[in-house]
């Protein structure tokens, strides 16, 4: 198994152990993992859908109709959007905030 494909494995289980604990305390969406991608299911159908692309070393996430390609940066040990630069926590924390309705404070570090 190469760096990539342990730190994506790392990442997404946290992600997924934090966001079961939210659907535990009554947060209302579901998630699904099917081989390396994490889908989660909201109430309205909408998803929010985390993928790697390890031919470019890349975590992708699609929501809310963008995608978002985040890169690991080794000085910072974080997930970085290519574009923005926003770390990978952020971004969730800001998208399920806004989609809950609730501030969420996911911690992926």
């Amino acid at each position: 198994m190469n760096s990539f494909t342990q730190r994506y494995d790392s990442t997404v289980q946290k992600l997924d152990d934090q966001l079961s604990v939210l659907i535990d305390s009554g947060s209302e969406f579901d998630i699904e993992k099917t081989g390396d991608v994490l889908t989660v299911i909201f109430e309205d159908d909408s998803k929010f859908i985390i993928t790697p692309n390890s031919p470019v070393n890349q975590l992708w996430v699609s929501a809310n109709y963008e995608g978002h390609r985040f890169s690991f940066d080794e000085a910072k040990q974080q997930w970085l959007d290519e574009k923005s630069g926003e770390e990978f926590s952020i971004y969730l924390n800001l998208l399920f905030s806004k989609k809950l309705d609730k501030a969420i404070a996911l911690s992926l570090g």
